[in-house]
């Protein structure tokens, strides 16, 4: 029983006539015929009798009648949650990253994503450390991920889309900022670092093993900004990886020659999963961005 054979037995019931339910569903009146002839046949049941009035239901169809109409207007409620939770899905972007993204990109991101493809979408958003936005992505609580790179896992793909050069940040009245090219100078300068935890730390200090430099470390910072904010606050020095937005904070910046490398930020997703409509807009314009801004650093 298919539910277009459903469907013309209603047709014909309601309307009491085989030639009144044909044009009502828009097919031909023996075509109507033989699929309710069909029916009767798969049921062992007579569906209904014929006089020169039209149509008739048996018994047997009356009862049929009934759980059918039932049957359809379950699968028509169906259909109807699905076509909401569809232009729904298509309309909603679940989106993490972490907090050197935070101050500039993503705002831009959004801003830009918002005013031009994503017009009528909602942006759901969080910010974590990137192992925990590869769990988000993995239990399905995220369509993207955008964050440091994490060690190689079979169901996350991971796509570079931002590197971030590594510069040094002294108070805004250091006079002579130059003087930290000398290893020396920047030794015995109280320095604000990353978190030990974090993969940037080791990075940095796998750099400081290489050319035999012994920081002077006197706090662990939870980001770029709150360690440029420290910075502000003639604490130390630090090093970071250069975000956008840095120009607001009242800090000095500074390239030494020694210090060299950078990290790459990645945008993270779910390997085999599908994208709604309204996320796949947003992963794109990502991409693009990214390949413009390499293009851009080619160029130079």
């Amino acid at each position: 029983m298919t539910f277009d054979q459903m469907h013309y037995f209603c047709a014909a019931a309601e309307l009491g006539s085989f030639s009144k339910a044909a044009l009502s569903v828009h097919i031909s009146q023996p075509s109507l015929c033989i699929s309710i002839r069909k029916l009767e046949e798969e049921l062992g049941v007579k569906l209904f009798l014929t006089n020169k009035k039209g149509a008739v239901l048996t018994d047997a169809g009356r009862i049929f009648f009934q759980d059918i109409q039932t049957i359809l207007t379950q699968t028509d409620l169906a259909v109807t949650h699905m076509r909401q939770f569809s232009q729904r899905d298509r309309a909603e972007v679940r989106i993490a990253y972490t907090h050197s993204l935070a101050d500039a990109y993503i705002p831009r991101l959004l801003r830009e994503f918002l005013l031009n493809e994503g017009k009528g979408c909602s942006i759901y958003s969080d910010e974590m450390p990137s192992a925990q936005i590869a769990q988000g992505l993995r239990e399905g609580h995220f369509d993207i991920g955008l964050g440091s790179q994490i060690p190689s896992d079979p169901e996350i793909e991971q796509i570079p889309i931002l590197y971030q050069r590594f510069c040094l940040l002294a108070p805004e009245n250091e006079k002579e900022i130059n003087r930290f090219e000398n290893q020396e100078e920047f030794g015995a300068a109280p320095l604000i670092c990353y978190r030990k935890d974090y993969p940037i730390y080791r990075q940095l200090t796998g750099l400081f093993d290489t050319l035999n430099i012994k920081p002077n470390i006197i706090y662990f910072g939870y980001s770029e900004g709150a360690i440029a904010r420290l910075v502000e606050q003639e604490i130390g020095i630090g090093i970071i990886a250069e975000i956008e937005g840095l120009e607001r904070y009242k800090v000095k910046i500074a390239y030494p020659g020694w210090l060299t490398g950078g990290r790459n930020l990645y945008l993270m997703r779910r390997r085999f999963r599908v994208l709604s409509a309204a996320a796949g807009m947003l992963e794109e314009r990502i991409l693009k961005s990214a390949d413009a801004e390499k293009n851009k650093h080619n160029s130079l």
